[in-house]
C-alpha cells in the first residue's frame, strides 16, 4: 500500500477547512485528497498538523529534522512512501496524482 502523508503548520482543526471563511487553498487541498482517495485503491492518505498531531512530527525523523532546521516555514511537507515530494507549498491535484502513480506499483491483469 502506498502512503501519502501531508505535514502541515498548526491549524484550528485537522484540515484547516473550518470557520466562516476557510482558506481557499486548504479547501482545494482537501478536495484533491478526497478525490485521490477515491481514485487510488491502494493509497493511505493522512494529514498531520503541528497543533493536533505533534507526535507524528516528532516520530518522523526526516520531518522533525527539516522543521528544526528551517522552522515552520518549510511546511507543508508532502511525503509519498517515505520520500519527500514537496516542501513549503501544497502540491496540486495533478502533482499529487503523478507522485502516487510513480510510487504505486502497476498491477498486472
Amino acid at each position: 500500500m502506498t502512503e501519502l502523508s501531508l505535514y502541515e503548520e498548526a491549524m484550528c482543526c485537522s484540515t484547516g477547512v473550518c470557520g466562516p471563511d476557510p482558506d481557499d487553498e486548504l479547501v482545494e487541498v482537501s478536495a484533491a485528497l478526497d478525490q485521490l482517495e477515491a481514485e487510488f485503491e491502494d493509497v493511505d492518505i493522512s494529514r498531520a498538523n503541528m497543533q493536533h498531531n505533534i507526535d507524528q512530527f516528532l516520530e518522523t525523523e526526516s520531518i522533525s529534522d527539516l522543521v528544526e532546521e528551517h522552522g515552520p516555514s518549510i511546511l507543508p511537507i508532502t511525503v509519498v512512501d517515505d520520500e519527500i515530494v514537496g516542501k513549503s507549498e501544497y502540491l496540486s491535484y495533478d502533482e499529487l496524482a503523478a507522485a502516487l502513480e510513480t510510487a504505486t506499483p502497476t498491477q498486472e491483469a
